[in-house]
């Protein structure tokens, strides 16, 4: 076994009480460590009571008692986060006993919760709550929570006079928790009456050790596993303290899982001959990605530029699995629910005008299509349906369905399907260049599409934004409309939309990737108040005839409603410019260096352009991917362009060895 933590409801749950009964009945498997303490120490009392157990030094003790970030704030003291706790957990040969205080959800340190350490020490945790009336309502309400933040107890310890009732009660409702119920002793507490009480009840203490499960405890410190080639002494990523190895229970990928693949999965941008086997990742923490071999990877690349606040985000979990409570799935025709409008009131408080409709679709390429359907039929209901053509700018991607493909034009990703694609005119990003192309072509075009500030798959090229309002400028001149393509931009350029840095105003906008924080697929296209009025006709041959079977999905729309309560409290700004600070102060030496081209920053993005012939197919992309690999970094360079888009709760540490792997990759070193 690996240990368990033992949290509670709430204060003076019995959390204590629930350690001495189990170290008396196991003294002899099991250590006692209560990380940090508060008035009289707990620590002490276990000596005292149980005398044969091994009791650990607090990592921290303060006077008062009250919650441990306050005792520490009147101390003038800092109250140790997740990371710091981790790594003072002791070295010891058998499992530890780690004890809470409060419940999941006290204040761990000034900004974080409690919740935070459970998910970081990757230990069982039980959950002990007293048997007084009440006990149900309790309990389950801390096991939904808990599950909604990442970390579902093992087992639930009533502690006071039995209660089959809450006890099979409990059970019924969290799918068959398992429930042990202890009774305190009786009279004064000594050594004898808690031997007396726990040889009463080792039985159920017992049950409570074989549900938990009885594997050895994990080598620490310099400790080498043969079984999985983990190097256990590297030093622990931060925020908050994840181990370079995946957590016990994901291990469980079977070895031939790479080749079961190979045998039956067709991946994106992949050749079916010839690549390297896929990485089997098994589970996902924060910035984390946890592989089958026991590796641990920073995913510096946000997923494909989707994960947001970080991997598994309590919030966005917790909305989650409310939601699957509620509703699954319904369609969108005809029928609403409450996710979908508070959305989209949400997202239209954040656009640079007032009124404007959303428009529901599942990712990006799909975002880009309604935004030029609709463009294309407003100007029909106009009474100008010559304007067929569309403009894009070089450099450009905007997904991979034809209407995307024809603004973008990528040779290399779109060659084969030239002749199906509609006519787009391609210009460079510049407003001299979109003005002679409007000029020659007056009364044709539709509409413009560029991505604000970083064109993505092209390279990770910036424009600034005095070119961005210049080029809309041009647009409006000439009386046609302007498509800001935010599915990648949204939320990394240091704002909520990368076309604000302009003080622009869209026509039309699509946003995807980071809808939903990342966890789940949606995205909208948000039409301004002039292309709605366009549709708003009571003639039914006018529709805008599009739509999904998943527009609208709840589950998502209930995720990306709690991710835009997040963003509207702009606390997540903070982060953004802790990250764009940090590339600019790590990454710009590199700009002059030999082999180096340029290195462009714009929020969380960085990129590190090499010299290197082959563009997208240069062969330095897959040497670089896998020199990061070596050295716990998930990359995926576009080509001779490195880049990193890190989730914003990426650790400074984490930064650090992000940095470390581009600047290795600048200079050829493993």
């Amino acid at each position: 076994m690996t240990g368990i933590v033992v949290t509670g409801t709430d204060t003076d749950a019995g959390k204590t009480a629930f350690a001495l009964l189990f170290l008396t009945a196991f003294a002899d498997r099991f250590d006692y460590w209560k990380p940090v303490e508060t008035g009289d120490p707990d620590s002490l009392r276990l000596r005292r009571l149980v005398p044969t157990a091994t009791v650990h030094e607090p990592l921290a003790r303060f006077r008062d008692p009250v919650a441990p970030a306050l005792a520490a704030r009147r101390e003038a003291r800092v109250m140790p986060g997740a990371a710091e706790i981790c790594a003072a957990r002791p070295n010891t040969a058998k499992p530890l006993v780690i004890e809470t205080f409060g419940s999941p959800f006290s204040p761990l340190t000034g900004d974080t919760l409690q919740v935070e350490l459970l998910r970081a020490l990757q230990a069982p945790a039980v959950l002990v709550t007293p048997s007084k009336v009440g006990a149900v309502g309790r309990t389950l309400t801390a096991v939904r929570a808990m599950t909604g933040a990442g970390v579902r107890p093992v087992a639930v310890a009533l502690m006071g006079p039995p209660d089959d009732y809450a006890a099979a009660q409990i059970a019924r409702h969290t799918d068959g928790l398992s429930v042990i119920s202890l009774q305190l002793p009786e009279g004064e507490w000594t050594p004898e009456s808690l031997r007396a009480a726990a040889e009463r009840q080792r039985a159920e203490l017992t049950r409570l050790v074989e549900g938990i499960g009885g594997e050895e405890p994990t080598p620490r410190s310099g400790a080498r596993s043969a079984e999985r080639g983990v190097r256990n002494e590297d030093p622990e990523p931060g925020g908050p303290g994840l181990p370079l190895r995946a957590p016990r229970s994901a291990l469980r990928a079977p070895d031939d899982w790479p080749a079961r693949d190979r045998a039956v999965v067709w991946h994106p941008y992949t050749a079916l001959a010839g690549a390297a086997d896929p990485l089997p990742v098994v589970a996902a923490e924060r910035e984390f990605l946890h592989l089958a071999d026991g590796r641990t990877l920073i995913d510096a690349v946000s997923s494909w530029w989707t994960i947001l606040h970080g991997h598994r985000h309590p919030p966005l979990v917790e909305a989650l699995t409310a939601a699957a409570g509620r509703l699954d799935h319904v369609l969108f025709a005809g029928v609403t629910h409450p996710a979908a409008v508070e959305l989209a009131e949400l997202i239209l408080g954040s656009v640079p005008w007032t009124g404007g409709r959303v428009f529901y679709s599942d990712n990006g390429s799909t975002a880009v299509e309604v935004a030029l359907k609709m463009a294309y039929q407003f100007w029909c209901h106009r009474g100008e349906p010559n304007r067929t053509l569309f403009v894009g700018f070089e450099g450009g991607y905007h997904g991979d369905t034809f209407g995307a493909m024809a603004v973008g034009r990528d040779p290399l990703f779109f060659g084969p399907f030239e002749p199906l694609l509609f006519r787009a005119l391609q210009v460079p990003v510049s407003a001299e260049r979109l003005d002679a192309a409007l000029g020659a072509n007056a009364g044709r075009v539709a509409a413009v599409i560029l991505e604000p500030l970083v064109q993505g798959a092209g390279g990770m090229r910036m424009h600034t934004p005095q070119e961005l309002r210049a080029i809309v400028e041009v647009t409006q001149r000439h009386g046609v409309l302007f498509i800001a393509d935010e599915v990648m931009t949204g939320c990394r350029t240091g704002r909520l939309w990368a076309h604000s840095h302009s003080g622009i105003v869209p026509d039309l906008i699509c946003s995807a990737k980071t809808l939903a924080g990342g966890m789940l697929p949606l995205a909208v296209t948000l039409a301004s108040p002039g292309i709605v009025a366009a549709f708003d006709t009571p003639d039914r041959a006018k529709t805008f005839f599009h739509g999904h079977s998943f527009t609208a999905n709840p589950l998502a729309c209930a995720v990306a409603v709690k991710n835009w309560q997040l963003l509207a409290s702009q606390e997540w700004l903070a982060a953004a410019q802790r990250i764009e600070t940090f590339w600019r102060t790590r990454l710009e030496p590199l700009r002059g260096r030999p082999g180096v081209t340029d290195v462009r920053v714009c929020g969380t993005i960085a990129a590190v352009e090499l010299d290197a012939p082959g563009g997208y197919l240069a062969d330095i992309g897959q040497r670089v991917r896998q020199l990061a690999i070596n050295r716990g970094v998930l990359l995926r360079p576009l080509g001779p362009v490195v880049y990193a888009m890190p989730p914003l709760c990426t650790s400074d540490e984490s930064l650090v060895r992000l940095a470390d792997a581009i600047r290795a990759a600048v200079t050829g070193t493993d």
